[in-house]
């Protein structure tokens, strides 16, 4: 092995496994290459489906995309019967604002509402707002 010298600057080394001439291997320091050698599985190729069988996977895709088209629809007609509640509750005097913030505080666990709460009282002390 070769001593680097004070004129040569360290140049990257990794330690590979070099034969030795007489069936073995010992480890040596080799210069390292810009790209390391990438062992284990290569990557699976998945056949494009429309290339594969164009009829049938263009009528799958028109399935799939209807399908998600109706989701949507249903989200839409969700959120219009929601407003119509929110609407309905306005009505009878109720406060849109205080009754989207109970539903917010509703969906988190105990702990985490403790915490903000607690850190809300904090600044509201230190800013003299209490």
């Amino acid at each position: 092995m070769q001593a680097q010298s004070v004129s040569d600057p360290a140049r990257p080394m990794r330690m590979a496994s070099v034969p030795d001439g007489k069936g073995g291997f010992v480890h040596q320091m080799v210069p390292a290459t810009a790209e390391p050698v990438r062992k284990g599985r290569k990557k699976r190729i998945v056949p494009d489906p429309i290339k594969a069988n164009p009829d049938a996977a263009a009528q799958q895709l028109r399935q799939f995309i209807e399908r998600i088209e109706s989701i949507d629809c249903e989200i839409v007609g969700m959120q219009d019967d929601r407003n119509d509640v929110f609407l309905e509750a306005k009505a009878n005097g109720y406060s849109k604002k205080a009754m989207q913030d109970i539903i917010a505080r509703r969906k988190k666990s105990r702990d985490v509402l403790m915490e903000e709460e607690a850190i809300l009282e904090t600044y509201l002390s230190a800013l003299g707002m209490e």
